[in-house]
This record gives C-alpha cells, sequence and structure tokens, in this order.
C-alpha cells in the first residue's frame, strides 16, 4: 500500500513540477553531455510510469505516428553494419523523443502550465546567454590551452530558439515600449554570440524564428517583418563576412556549395549513392560508415564527416523512405492542426503557440544546415515544442476571438 502511494506521489510530482526539467536542459548543456543525459534520463524515467493512467491527455493521431516512427527506426537496425551501435543510439532518441508524450500529458494537468513552462524557458534562456558569454575569455584569450577556434569552441546551436522564449517574456510582462527596447537588447546580443561563433546554420535559424515570432506574436504586417530580418542578416553577414566567402578559400565551383560549406556535395553525394534498402536505410545511427557519402574534397584536402547536415537528409539515409516519411507526416500533423484551430484560438493562445512555433521553425531552419535528427535539438527540443504545440487546443477552450494586436497577453488583462 505505502509502494503504491509512494508511486502515486511521485507521478503526481513529475506532472505538478519535475517536468520543467526540460527548461533546464539548454542550460545544462554548458556543463557538458554527461549532465545532459542525466538529466534528461531523470525526466523521462520520472515521467514515463504515470504516462499510462494519463493516456486520455495524449493525442491519438501523433501518439500512433510517434511510436510508428520509434518502431521503423528500429526495423532498419538488425542487418545493419553496427547494430549495437544502432540500438543504444536508438534507446537515447527514444527517450529524448518521449518528450513530446510527457509534453501532452503535462500541459492538460492545468491551464497555467505553458505559462509555467514559458516562464521556466525564458529564465533558462537567459542564463545560458549569460553563461555562454562568460564563458567567452575562456576561449577568446586562450586560457582552455587550444587556439580560439569559435566554430568548434563555441556554443551556438542553441541561441536561435531560445531567443524567442527570451522574447515572448519580454513582450508578456514588460509594459509596450520598455519591452521593445529590452527586446531589441536581447536579439542583438544573440546576434553578436553567433558571429562571433561563426555560426551560419545559427543565423538562418534566427532570422526565421524571428520572423515568426514578429508576425505571429508581436502582430506585425509582412511589411515590417520582411526588413527586420533582412537588417539582422546584413548585421550578420557584414559583421563576419569571412564566414560568407569560404568559396575562394575552399576553391568552391557552385555558389550553393560555398553558402553550404560544401554540405551541398555531401547531398549531392548521398542521392548519388542511396541507402541499399531504400525503405529502412542504412540503421539509426549507422550512417557515418558510408565513407563514401561523408567525405569529400575542399581545396585539395579531403575531408570526412560524421553526418549529412541535414536532418531530413540524414533520417532518409537512415531510416529510409519509411522513416523520414513519418518524420514529416509527424510535425506536418502538427503544424497543420495548428494552422486549422489557429484563427479561433484566444488572442492570448495565438501568442503562446506562435513562440512554440517560432522555435520550432528555428530549430528546423538550422537543422536544415547543422543538426541531425538524433541532436538535442531536433529529438529533444523540437519535440518538446511539437508536444506544446498539439496540445495547444485543448489545455483551454477555443474560442473565437480577433487577431493578436501585439500588446500584453489579453488572458494576463
Amino acid at each position: 500500500m505505502q509502494i503504491a502511494t509512494l508511486r502515486e506521489t511521485l507521478q503526481a510530482a513529475f506532472f505538478q513540477w519535475g517536468w520543467l526539467l526540460v527548461a533546464v536542459l539548454p542550460l545544462a548543456q554548458l556543463g557538458g553531455r554527461t549532465l545532459y543525459t542525466v538529466l534528461v534520463s531523470v525526466c523521462v524515467l520520472w515521467g514515463l510510469p504515470g504516462l499510462w493512467s494519463r493516456r486520455d491527455r495524449l493525442d491519438r493521431a501523433t501518439t500512433l505516428l510517434y511510436l510508428t516512427l520509434l518502431g521503423v527506426t528500429l526495423l532498419g537496425i538488425p542487418g545493419s553494419v553496427d547494430p549495437a551501435g544502432g540500438y543504444r543510439i536508438w534507446a537515447q532518441f527514444a527517450v529524448q523523443t518521449s518528450t513530446l508524450l510527457l509534453m501532452q500529458a503535462a500541459l492538460r494537468e492545468s491551464p497555467v502550465q505553458l505559462d509555467r513552462l514559458f516562464d521556466a524557458m525564458a529564465l533558462s534562456s537567459g542564463i545560458t546567454l549569460v553563461g555562454l558569454y562568460l564563458l567567452l575569455p575562456y576561449y577568446w584569450l586562450g586560457w582552455s590551452g587550444q587556439p580560439f577556434d569559435p566554430s568548434t569552441q563555441l556554443r551556438e546551436d542553441n541561441l536561435p530558439f531560445l531567443l524567442v522564449f527570451l522574447l515572448g517574456w519580454l513582450q508578456r510582462h514588460g509594459d509596450r515600449h520598455r519591452s521593445h527596447g529590452a527586446m531589441a537588447g536581447v536579439t542583438a546580443a544573440v546576434l553578436g554570440y553567433i558571429v562571433i561563433s561563426e555560426g551560419r546554420a545559427a543565423l538562418l535559424g534566427m532570422i526565421a524564428g524571428l520572423a515568426v515570432f514578429c508576425w505571429s506574436v508581436l502582430g506585425w504586417r509582412l511589411r515590417w517583418v520582411v526588413p527586420a530580418v533582412v537588417l539582422v542578416l546584413v548585421v550578420g553577414i557584414a559583421a563576419n563576412t569571412g564566414a560568407f566567402h569560404k568559396v575562394e578559400q575552399a576553391s568552391y565551383h557552385h555558389s550553393l556549395d560555398s553558402f553550404t560549406t560544401g554540405r551541398s556535395i555531401l547531398w549531392r553525394q548521398a542521392l548519388a549513392h542511396p541507402p541499399a534498402r531504400s525503405w529502412l536505410g542504412v540503421g539509426i545511427g549507422n550512417g557515418h560508415h558510408a565513407t563514401e557519402v561523408l567525405s569529400f574534397e575542399i581545396g585539395g584536402a579531403r575531408m570526412q564527416v560524421k553526418h549529412l547536415h541535414n536532418f531530413l537528409m540524414d533520417a532518409w539515409y537512415e531510416t529510409g523512405i519509411l522513416g523520414v516519411g513519418l518524420l514529416v507526416a509527424l510535425i506536418g500533423i502538427v503544424l497543420g492542426r495548428l494552422g486549422w484551430v489557429w484563427q479561433r484560438l484566444s488572442a492570448g493562445d495565438r501568442q503562446r503557440a506562435g513562440v512554440l512555433l517560432a522555435a520550432a521553425v528555428a530549430l528546423i531552419t538550422a537543422g536544415m544546415l547543422s543538426f541531425s535528427y538524433t541532436s538535442r535539438q531536433l529529438a529533444c527540443y523540437l519535440f518538446v515544442c511539437l508536444g506544446g504545440l498539439s496540445g495547444i487546443g485543448r489545455t483551454r477552450d477555443v474560442r473565437a476571438t480577433p487577431p493578436a494586436d501585439g500588446h500584453k497577453d489579453p488572458d494576463k488583462r
């Protein structure tokens, strides 16, 4: 009897506050891979036992697609070059992506859960940004014992999607005039770090996230959104032109190869040498064995990478047509349903959905030039956003209201 009571207490504690551990994960990455792995494992292992009793809170379509995706990726492991490594990567992928289900269940615990998540994410994002700048002299001044190499030492990957949570918090809690100034300052700080790190994928992700945020949360019209994002792009390029002129340095023959730093060469090679098993791929975590695809020449030097630097191409090559098709379908059904209910959401819920949508778009955009589908950014943070978006119309009553006008959250007035 006491064991059952303890189990119920632990489950209740998770869905009250334990699920907010997902907000700490980007900050935990500053402490290293081990700290992140421990925290995400604790979060999932703590929450999963209580998921069955709350299964009525899960969206059936997304849950079915997600479980089918896990099954298909598992089926591709037998017969791969390295089955043991494949099972290990699959387990990590399953743990991180299960945040999709945990988010859906947790957000239906109370109507204020989503606001609590946004506050926690904003706090974690702010601390992460400050921490990154505090660590900058450690690398810049050579205190690490290594020559300064921003492309490998700096960690800008999470900043594009973290930025929108900071901007969303400032928009909700600040007055109209001061919040705009604070948002401009935070955007400049994030842009500055991305420029220093020479992260072009992060820059594009930041621009995409900002465009969606300005439209969906601030209520800007297209004629204001376009100049704003173009300004950010121009500043990012002007502040670090070297990262955008590698065509001359690396002797590329195509402008697309220059812009993608050779990634488009990898994509062409993958299309020219598709996986032997077209439906199931080479097996999750086994893509790096395709050395004929993942090597290319730059300026006479042969380069070898570990993945295709495009999450859709990686998913296709490792999990086949079935795997990438299910992944796209899962993302598509969440975004499609959001579009279906968008006009019927309250102005406050539309702004909340806009923050999650901007974060998801930032991650997807950066993932087209950088991350693999098994990375933390795609497997964990994107699935957190998808879980939040799939529950937006279900956590509160969907009611007809006029479009958001860019002011404070009407539900908070």
